[in-house]
């Protein structure tokens, strides 16, 4: 396959949802987010997902859930306002950007919402903003943060108690290795690699051909 070969970022960068499947055990490949984090303009892997579609679905939803909250007393902000920055002591920076942020009085509510079936990563989504929010932007430091994860027929909340020391510790260990110096290791999979917009111009690894199926075999017992 065709194509420039990745330039290096001047320092590691990893959005939220590239390390959201890894801390719900969905996907098991470091590789492809210490790849990310540590590279851009990468050769893209062509796809047929309707993004066109999705946007709508997904900007719908938001809109409905944003008026339920404000309906029940909360102030609300979309998407873009509420995108941030949190750089780490190394220099590393974790990006990300809520659907929603609601607040009432001391109380913040951080939304995703989510247009397909339902995961563990969108829960450790919602986990991971409501980790780097406080200490990102200025106004929500201070304030009771829980947060939600709402789908098309109904929203699921995340409890301010959910967010212990051990899941923030777990979130900050993976950041650490996909923002480290050393390449993590492969773990190509069909399955994978199905979802990963890493082409094989960076990934000669991966596997683009679904397995033909199980193969039987006489065990001895």
């Amino acid at each position: 396959m065709g194509g420039a070969m990745a330039e290096r970022r001047d320092s590691p960068y990893v959005w939220v949802t590239w390390i959201t499947r890894l801390l719900a055990g969905e996907h098991h490949c470091e590789w492809a987010a210490w790849f990310r984090a540590h590279h851009k303009n990468y050769a893209k892997q062509p796809t047929d997902f309707d993004l066109a579609q999705w946007a709508a679905d997904h900007a719908d939803l938001v809109k409905t859930r944003a008026a339920q909250l404000q309906a029940d007393g909360f102030t609300t902000t979309l998407e873009d306002q509420n995108k941030f920055t949190l750089k780490g002591a190394s220099g590393a920076a974790l990006g990300g950007k809520p659907d929603i942020v609601a607040k009432k009085g001391d109380r913040v509510t951080v939304v995703d919402c989510k247009t397909g079936k339902q995961r563990d990563s969108d829960y450790f989504q919602v986990l991971t903003y409501m980790t780097a929010l406080p200490s990102a932007r200025y106004e929500f430091r201070g304030m009771e943060i829980a947060g939600e994860v709402a789908y098309k027929d109904r929203p699921i909340p995340v409890a301010a108690a959910d967010l212990t020391a051990e899941v923030k510790g777990g979130i900050f260990k993976l950041l650490e290795r996909v923002c480290g110096a050393v390449e993590l290791q492969r773990v190509p999979s069909y399955s994978e690699c199905s979802f990963c917009d890493i082409s094989a111009v960076d990934c000669p690894e991966r596997i683009e051909v679904a397995p033909s199926g199980d193969h039987e075999y006489l065990a001895p017992f």
